[in-house]
């Protein structure tokens, strides 16, 4: 019986929860029954089945017999046939301790009836006094949210705390900035900035439970990574690429079969990501892979920011979360909960050009264009046309247009059409820089400037002074102007004759 005892103790060692505060060497002799208890920290009530009980001598449980809830419909003898309660311990007692922790937990689960009345309840406010023997606990309501639930088995030889370890993974969204103007590409973070029809890059992170057991006790794990995108990014399907990385083993892409991609799903998600069982995946060349505690699933994709993007301190977010199972108990597979939202925000920026004319004004059916040119590193060259505004006159006779939804980077402007009677304005060459957090769960414009000038942070504006000079006014070619041209010719003519015959003179009298 020893030794049905001990293979009991491996398995209960497995379980999804560690069991903390087990009495030394306690004799049955000693109590009849001991206090479990829950920590005040954990706000769990657990539903307490009694599976086994006996005599306890130190840590020995001996004459073993069924407990209130012990399945005698167990059906896990040869045929089909039922097991006594203390063939049912000699029976957990020969699982290999090779198994994993889902198929030690299905043959306890086996010799359990959860569906009758519970030996009892426990929780921080209410200690449960307990017969030495071998006891199921899980969550007695259904848990939701960012939580997990979880079936274990306590040993009671003595009073017992029971510490909850029900381990969950975690989600991560992050956003690349890529400045074209510098080549400067950023590590992920938590926001950038970027021109209208730039593809965005976004990555998603989703961590599998830290712990072997709680992880093991899973017989298949769902993820489904929920995405949810303003109106100012449009998605791009074609671009999705999942990986898994064990940490051990090279990072690996997932075959397309492996998930699926659901775009503008009932949730109200923009897309979502489902991994119908984590355990199961395979690479794109059909070849299985090996999925642990630990390991990471990313998910990269890009976005278009379009004309709907929001300009400034409000920019565009981009949300995400993560469901993931939750309950490892038998029937409980498909029960999931979620992660907490994680967010990115993508900034872009608006240009103003404030227009003046320096010796007067144009007429209001000839007023200037211009185009915007952005330098790009790799060309090495403002060879980036980020496309031609028309100057308007406001209503208080100001001059004005706008470049809507650029970024950080070097920028030339040209004046594409010139009033008449004005000289076309030289190029404007400018460097447009801001500041945002990059680290923060709700990220802020923090600052923004053209050259050293201050913009508007909050309306996300720049502005940049061009003027046109007045052309020069030249003399007329008629009336006195020519009279004054004609008599200045004579006058030269005059000169000239008077040289010659100066110089004659000084010949001959020589």
């Amino acid at each position: 019986m020893n030794k049905v005892l001990k293979g009991l103790v491996a398995v209960v060692s497995t379980a999804a929860m560690a069991i903390a505060g087990f009495a030394g060497a306690a004799s049955a002799t000693a109590a009849d029954t001991y206090d479990i208890t829950v920590p005040q920290t954990d706000s769990h009530t657990y539903s307490v089945y009694q599976v086994f009980i006996g005599d306890l001598s130190k840590v020995t449980l001996s004459n073993i017999k069924a407990g209130k809830n012990f399945n005698t419909s167990n059906g896990a003898g040869d045929n089909g046939t039922n097991l006594t309660a203390a063939e049912a311990a000699e029976k957990i007692a020969k699982v290999s301790d090779t198994a994993t922790d889902t198929e030690k937990l299905e043959t306890i689960s086996k010799f359990v009836n959860l569906n009758g009345e519970t030996f009892g309840t426990v929780s921080k406010g209410a200690p449960l006094s307990a017969a030495p023997g071998y006891y199921l606990f899980k969550d007695q309501n259904a848990v939701t949210g960012n939580d997990a639930a979880t079936l274990f088995i306590v040993q009671v030889n003595g009073p017992v705390t029971v510490n909850r370890k029900a381990d969950k993974p975690t989600l991560e969204k992050k956003v690349k900035d890529v400045n074209d103007s510098t080549g400067d590409k950023s590590d992920w973070q938590d926001s950038a900035d970027y021109d209208v029809n730039d593809k965005v890059p976004f990555q998603l992170t989703a961590t599998l439970p830290m712990n072997d057991t709680d992880f093991a006790a899973y017989e298949t794990y769902k993820l489904v990574f929920h995405d949810q995108q303003s109106a100012g990014l449009t998605f791009n399907k074609d671009s999705v690429v999942v990986k898994y990385n064990g940490h051990v083993h090279e990072e690996k892409t997932l075959g397309a079969d492996s998930y699926t991609v659901t775009e503008n799903p009932e949730d109200n998600d923009t897309f979502d990501i489902t991994i119908a069982d984590a355990k199961s995946i395979k690479d794109a060349e059909g070849n299985a892979i090996n999925v642990a505690a630990g390991g990471e699933f990313t998910v990269e994709y890009t976005s278009t920011l379009n004309m709907d993007a929001v300009i400034g301190a409000d920019g565009n977010p981009n949300e995400a979360s993560l469901e993931f199972s939750n309950n490892p108990n038998v029937g409980g597979e498909s029960n999931t909960g979620k992660t907490p939202t994680d967010k990115v925000i993508v900034f872009t920026y608006q240009l103003d050009i404030n227009k003046t004319f320096n010796g007067g004004t144009p007429d209001d059916n000839d007023l200037p264009k211009f185009k915007l040119y952005k330098f790009d590193k790799d060309k090495n060259d403002y060879s980036t046309d980020l496309g031609e505004v028309d100057i308007t006159k406001t209503a208080d006779g100001k001059y004005t247009a706008s470049f809507k939804r650029v970024d950080d980077g070097k920028y030339k402007l040209v004046e594409t059409k010139t009033p008449a009677g004005f000289n076309t304005a030289a190029d404007t060459f400018f460097d447009i820089t801001a500041d945002h957090d990059v680290t923060s769960i709700d990220p802020k414009l923090t600052s923004l400037k053209i050259n050293s000038t201050d913009g508007n942070t909050a309306a996300g504006t720049v502005v940049a002074d061009v003027v046109n000079q007045k052309g020069s006014n030249l003399p007329s070619t008629g009336g006195m102007g020519t009279t004054v041209l004609y008599a200045a010719g004579a006058a030269i003519v005059l000169v000239a004759a008077f040289g010659i015959a100066f110089a004659v003179r000084r010949r001959n009298a020589r």
